[in-house]
């Protein structure tokens, strides 16, 4: 079965949790370029393909690394402008970043943007304005959704697996997790990638295609690959889940690819269809 493998291009400084002022952002180091063009040298040694959901900023500042995104035939997606957390925006200010950012990423590739990722996982789903417009924008799908519930996001109770939210014209495509019971577990990527032993990732990965024969959305970013010493920062959690074991992604990364099918999320979900079997919780 394919996954879904997403890759979110932000630089480290974006993290909304570590609390850099957006005006400090000049002076911070840019890594983005380099450790997006890591990414990309893994998948091309692979052959896997993936989803790109790019800042408009990034896209705006280093356009040659979304130039070298598109040259290897993946799929580019938006993450928002400036990478400001969407619960915390009126509808006009979230319609401004959106369209900002689709101006900035089209303006690289010539092509049209069908899918989004909030920042941080931070759609308040209480605000469904924000589905209208991602739909009235000519968007198809979202992948924001992390349906269960964390220190940092997350939306318990919510759907496990794709469906129509909204007034329908949207496909939410949720990051995964696994259930045991009542429990459930993120297994989607990022920190918990780095954290949970490889041999449990990878059970649940092949316990969502063969028991629950779902395809698995798995999401990483550039900086977690990167070497760089860790984040000042006064949110010790925050500077916690930044760092821990990334060291051993890259590696971890790897051996994900060998394991497991990947590809776009457009080749992996029917985004102009309605699926079936939805609101599986």
């Amino acid at each position: 079965m394919l996954n879904a493998l997403t890759i979110d291009v932000e630089d480290w400084f974006h993290a909304t949790y570590l609390g850099v002022p957006e005006e400090a952002w000049p002076d911070c180091e840019g890594r983005v370029l380099s450790n997006t063009q890591r990414i990309l040298d893994l998948l091309s040694g692979a052959g896997v393909r993936a989803t790109f959901f790019v800042l408009g900023c990034v896209a705006e500042s280093t356009p040659e690394i979304v130039r070298r995104i598109a040259e290897g035939g993946h799929e580019i997606a938006c993450h928002s402008y400036r990478h400001r957390r969407v619960c915390r925006q009126t509808p006009a200010e979230f319609a401004a970043d959106l369209q900002r950012s689709v101006e900035q990423i089209s303006r690289v590739t010539g092509a049209p943007v069908s899918g989004y990722r909030a920042p941080a996982f931070s759609i308040d789903l209480d605000k469904s304005w924000v589905f209208d417009i991602l739909a009235d924008n000519g968007f198809l799908y979202d992948s924001s959704i992390l349906p269960v519930r964390t220190p940092l996001y997350g939306a318990a109770g919510t759907p496990r697996f794709s469906y129509r939210i909204g007034d329908g014209r949207l496909l939410e495509i949720p990051l995964s997790t696994t259930q045991i019971g009542r429990w459930r577990f993120p297994i989607a990527g990022g920190v918990y990638l780095r954290l949970l032993p490889f041999r449990l990732i990878s059970w649940a990965i092949r316990r969502l295609n063969q028991v629950d024969c779902r395809p698995a959305v798995i999401y990483l970013h550039p900086w977690e690959l990167d070497p760089m010493p860790p984040p000042r920062g006064r949110n010790t959690l925050a500077r916690w889940s930044h760092t821990v074991n990334k060291g051993a992604m890259e590696q971890r990364v790897r051996r994900l690819l060998t394991s497991f099918a990947f590809a776009p999320i457009q080749d992996v979900f029917s985004i102009n269809k309605v699926p079936t079997g939805e609101d599986q919780l």
